[in-house]
């Protein structure tokens, strides 16, 4: 049987059941190692015997930190002078590959007003990006013309008032 601590438990684990993966280890204190597994509720944290009283120290979960990502060499160019230039991509940009997923994005990560994000998705991972100019602008206003007739014409009905004859045999 394997045993080990987690977070002020002890578990009891069949060797033949599960096997354990340590992935990695990292010194929180001076007196906390952790070590952590493939699964999380594996991990754990050793203690020195000195400090057994003190609370453990509080852990982030490596899942709610969004890395960031350098841009490569050939890019970095264009990011010179920029933010981005010294502190890279967030990898949750990165990821995002439709319109909808990048207007969340723009909603959750930054402070834009509500009428510029659709844009700035629709500039980044649509078709705005290739060029705008009045003939292009123009027929996008058509579009969007059209498109909201559309939904009016599906809201409305008709009602007619013929005359009929309604005979009692």
């Amino acid at each position: 049987m394997l045993q080990y601590v987690n977070m002020n438990r002890i578990r009891l684990l069949p060797t033949a059941q599960r096997k354990i993966t340590v992935i990695g280890s990292t010194e929180v204190t001076p007196d906390h190692i952790y070590f952590q597994c493939d699964d999380d509720r594996a991990s754990y944290m050793f203690t020195r015997k000195e400090s057994l009283g003190t609370p453990l120290p509080t852990l982030v979960n490596p899942a709610c930190i969004d890395w960031h990502v350098m841009p490569p060499k050939e890019l970095e160019s264009v990011y010179e002078g920029t933010e981005l230039a010294n502190k890279g991509l967030p990898l949750s940009f990165l990821r995002v590959n439709t319109v909808e997923e990048g207007e969340e994005w723009y909603r959750q990560n930054t402070r834009h007003p509500e009428c510029l994000i659709p844009l700035l998705a629709r500039y980044q991972w649509g078709t705005l990006r290739k060029g705008v100019n009045k003939k292009a602008l123009k027929n996008e206003r058509k579009k969007a013309k059209r498109k909201k007739a559309k939904a009016k014409a599906k809201d409305r009905y008709t009602v007619t008032h013929e005359p009929c004859v309604v005979k009692f045999d």
